[in-house]
């Protein structure tokens, strides 16, 4: 990793840039070298699951990897615990962050491709590993800071159900294919890292055409609700984490 440290002036410029722009991006976080070991690791990976849509979820699905060693880093966690200090007007508690490795081929890439939703985490980071080089590329589609960080858990719920059902997709899909100039588009590249807000924009990911890749490792910081008791209920009464919102969580970008 190319950055250590940042000042104040630099972590307030991508606050300003994710503000005015949807998005920021740190250049060349991953190197060459690393870039090209953590390809192999995605082609190994996608190879055991049959050359079909596959996700990695935590650190320990990827130890021994450079992302094992980023989703524990005291500079990344700090660099993200700053930006959302910097947003927020409150510091947060989080030490750790939650990661997933997604790579998108087959029919599969395709099922899990144009799912738009809302993530739990204010912060959303996005290093892409293999990306097609033309026609169906995967890029990140989002409409920056559609909503604010909501007071309740119950809030934030009633947002995700909203979107959450077939007719708001099938809405939210014509709205592009009409007025694409209403949504921010991504042309995401290999080693660099894209950070948003995940928790505001509403996002997805364009297809991937079957016989390409599109590989990304998804971190997430500080989950708003995370000590939410309506929120911990749910995911006891429902055996699974509701927050695995058709797949941020488990990610869907």
């Amino acid at each position: 990793m190319p950055y250590s440290t940042f000042s104040d002036a630099q972590v307030l410029s991508l606050i300003k840039a994710i503000d005015s722009d949807g998005y920021a991006v740190l250049p060349g976080w991953a190197s060459p070298s690393q870039l090209k070991d953590l390809q192999a690791l995605v082609s190994r990976t996608v190879a055991e699951a049959g050359n079909d849509y596959v996700a990695l979820s935590g650190r320990q699905a990827v130890a021994g990897s450079h992302l094992h060693d980023w989703g524990g880093s005291r500079e990344f966690v700090d660099l993200c615990r700053r930006i959302v200090a910097g947003v927020t007007g409150e510091p947060s508690a989080d030490t750790g962050m939650t990661q997933t490795l997604r790579c998108l081929t087959g029919n599969g890439g395709r099922r899990e491709s144009l799912i738009f939703h809302y993530d739990s985490f204010v912060l959303t980071t996005i290093l892409p590993l293999c990306m097609p080089e033309s026609g169906e590329r995967g890029d990140l589609l989002m409409i920056p800071s559609r909503r604010p960080i909501r007071g309740s858990y119950a809030r934030n719920l009633l947002d995700k159900v909203l979107v959450d059902n077939k007719w708001a997709q099938r809405y939210l899909k014509n709205k592009f294919s009409n007025e694409s100039d209403a949504f921010t588009r991504i042309s995401m590249q290999p080693g660099h890292m894209y950070l948003f807000w995940g928790y505001r924009s509403l996002h997805t990911n364009l297809p991937v055409a079957e016989d390409a890749l599109r590989a990304t490792a998804v971190f997430h910081y500080h989950n708003v609700h995370g000590s939410s008791s309506l929120a911990s209920r749910l995911r006891k009464s429902l055996g699974t984490l509701e927050e695995q919102e058709m797949g941020e969580d488990v990610p869907q970008t």
